[in-house]
């Protein structure tokens, strides 16, 4: 039977269509329109974020030319969906979901409500016909875990049922994926399932899966176990599927993994100190702001508790590492599992003078990697399920951004495409000219690692002129990449054949950066007159045809400048607010730690900018905050002072929270130190 919800529109395009109704009706017709007042609609502005439900209430505003949906890099298809996890991470990377299949009317109801409108959720994969799913460019699929984890297994052992492959109802729901791989022969494929997969039936499982996977479907397949701590504060090991239709460089070493233990459970625990966001959509479902506590109702009961220490007591003395699991802050979780809504034996917050008690469903949450705009439409007991089989949304998107540059099948760096032109930059013969890395690079600077790929159109841009295929072009950069020490860190390495022309090149340019830009716009203009009116500033005050000469040359050069130091900044952190996450981009601004006035020297250094919101921007140019050495936020006494619901709400809760790192160009701590000695207004009274 297929389910009638829907997916489709986030709040970052409700957010995206009510910027440009603006442009053409008041703030009290858009409120008349969608039945709200209109101190609803200034807040949304203030701050950017409106509730999805209402984008297809505002597009009915907009002008018939608007673009409704974007171009999206890959597609893809979220099977056994859950609650979108998965789907999460690699819409985060900019794909569109096209078709979803989930038969839990729980996790049903739980997608929908957080990816509301656009296409049916579909319920029974098993009736759904291969034919009928539209194409993609990639499948996801966390199919059951039940059969394959090691607490389904012993059960199931002990009751004498079939698990496994040998289990009708759900063990044979990998051949669904099989079969939909055969019939539309999707670029790549992700799988995700418990790490028990592996040694299931002696490995025969594991066997079965891969030699479907390769022999009869010929794909190229890699796996990795990775435990979720590296990612979040919780022992999770999964075990993640790769497969590619062409052949690869994919690698899972290149997968970046941070140190476990680095995320505690103090970053997803409630704030009583007053810095606790109140969520709308939870009200105090969860905390109660008023008294600044977890609710009462999640802590054991004293019956229960003192059950659970006996239990404790009783298989410790037989030598059982049965128990429950007593954490603080600083500890990491064991793993969250399906019968934690039983009594939460496993994840029980230690309480100074109380009993401990219970993670809440918000917890919950975020100890999966879900962000605080993830609604939570279903009860305690099934959001406790439901979450215990997500998927732990950071390392998906770790791996989804790995994967992605290797979705589209590259060529040899060293093969042309013969073009005859009288300029001396075009390809004539198959070594790289120095003009060309030297372009190569420039593009590699403004460009998010996971976008350099042969189908990414800047690149076909870029190869078109130089007389070389994309795939080529993409590769140069890979191999650019194996020189870059922010890259080769995380133990990626490119493609590990950078020349020495390559070298060269970053040698010389790495550090020079208003050369860089300078020198490769002027190249770029050889090729391509237009590519000037393409360059976009901060502020579109200054328009060229207002001025002439020399002040209109001034100018040029400026917005060349500006215009590589944003896309450096902002792809270094994959388009994202470091500090809000938010990703709209006519929204973010390439902020200056050190200002550009104050060290021409490292103006266009990407390493001396943070990619922030309008606001927070505002906020740390005016010293307001300022970060700590390891990337902390501190937020001003001055700030903290203020009794206003959106400081209190949106900017007092950053304080202490670590940015979003980015892929490169980390911020200079030098940098950082003069932003706090001679900015932060703590330091200058």
């Amino acid at each position: 039977m297929t389910t009638v919800l829907h997916t489709g529109p986030d709040r970052d395009m409700a957010t995206t269509y009510l910027t440009a109704a603006l442009k053409t009706h008041k703030q009290a017709e858009i409120a008349r329109h969608l039945v709200v007042d209109a101190r609803t609609v200034r807040r949304w502005m203030v701050e950017q974020s409106v509730p999805a439900h209402y984008a297809f209430g505002l597009q009915r505003l907009l002008p018939l030319e608007f673009p409704l949906i974007n171009d999206a890099p890959f597609t893809f298809v979220d099977l056994f969906a859950g609650i979108g996890g998965i789907r999460m991470a690699f819409e985060g990377l900019g794909g569109r979901c096209v078709f979803t299949s989930e038969w839990d009317s729980y996790a049903q109801k739980t997608y929908a409500d957080n990816y509301p409108g656009g296409h049916q959720i579909n319920g029974d994969i098993t009736q759904v016909a291969a034919a009928d799913i539209p194409e993609h460019d990639v499948l996801l699929a966390g199919f059951p875990c039940q059969p394959f984890s090691i607490a389904g297994v012993s059960k199931k052992n002990a009751l004498g049922r079939a698990h496994g492959f040998a289990c009708d109802t759900q063990g044979t729901l990998f051949f669904d994926v099989a079969r939909i791989i055969e019939e539309k022969r999707p670029r790549a494929f992700l799988l995700e399932n418990v790490k028990n997969l592996l040694s299931h039936d002696k490995g025969r499982t594991f066997d079965v899966i891969c030699r479907t996977l390769k022999d009869e479907l010929g794909y190229h397949i890699h796996y990795r176990v990775i435990d979720g701590a590296h990612f979040v504060p919780q022992h999770r090991e999964r075990i993640l599927i790769v497969g590619f239709r062409e052949p690869t460089n994919f690698d899972f070493d290149a997968l970046p993994l941070p140190a476990k233990g680095r995320r505690t459970l103090r970053e997803i625990l409630h704030k009583t100190d007053g810095s606790e966001p109140h969520l709308s959509w939870d009200g105090d479902r969860f905390f109660n702001h008023a008294n600044q506590q977890v609710d009462p109702k999640y802590t054991l009961s004293d019956k229960l508790w003192s059950y659970l220490q006996g239990y404790a007591e009783k298989h410790r003395a037989k030598g059982n590492g049965f128990g429950f699991g007593l954490v603080t802050p600083d500890s990491v979780t064991r793993t969250l599992s399906a019968r934690y809504y039983k009594d939460g034996s496993e994840i029980l917050v230690y309480g100074e003078d109380i009993n401990p008690r219970r993670l809440t469903p918000r917890e919950c949450a975020r100890l999966m990697g879900f962000p605080d705009s993830f609604r939570i439409p279903v009860s305690d007991t099934q959001a406790y399920k439901l979450f215990s089989q997500a998927a732990v949304v950071p390392m998906i998107e770790a791996s989804a951004k790995l994967m992605t540059s290797f979705i589209f099948p590259k060529e040899s760096a060293d093969m042309v495409t013969p073009l005859s032109t009288q300029k001396n930059i075009m390809a004539k013969t198959v070594r790289w000219t120095k003009d060309q890395v030297k372009l190569a690079f420039h593009l590699y600077c403004q460009l998010p690692y996971g976008r350099i790929h042969g189908r990414n159109p800047e690149i076909i841009a870029l190869a078109k002129v130089l007389g070389r295929t994309s795939d080529a072009v993409a590769m140069k950069m890979l191999n650019i990449a194996s020189l870059d020490p922010a890259i080769t860190s995380t133990g990626r390495s490119g493609l590990g054949n950078a020349s020495a022309l390559d070298r060269e090149v970053w040698d010389e340019f790495h550090s020079d950066w208003e050369r860089l830009a300078m020198e490769c716009q002027l190249l770029r203009q050889q090729l391509d007159q237009n590519v000037v009116e393409g360059l976009e500033l901060e502020s579109d005050e200054l328009l060229l045809e207002d001025f002439t000469g020399e002040t209109q040359q001034v100018l040029t050069t400026q917005r060349i400048k500006q215009h590589f130091f944003r896309r450096a900044v902002l792809s270094s952190y994959r388009g994202r607010c470091c500090m809000s996450g938010l990703s709209e981009p006519r929204l973010l601004i390439a902020s200056h730690i050190v200002p550009w006035s104050k060290d021409k020297a490292n103006r266009l250094n990407p390493s001396n900018g943070l990619c922030l919101s309008a606001i927070h921007d505002r906020a740390f140019d005016k010293g307001l905050i300022t970060l700590t050495d390891d990337f902390k936020i501190i937020v001003s006494e001055e700030l903290k002072r203020k009794n206003e619901p959106f400081v209190i709400e949106v900017l007092l809760p950053l304080n202490g929270r670590t940015i979003e790192p980015p892929e490169r160009f980390a911020p200079q701590t030098e940098f950082i130190a003069w932003h706090r000695s001679e900015l932060f207004v703590d330091n200058r009274k």
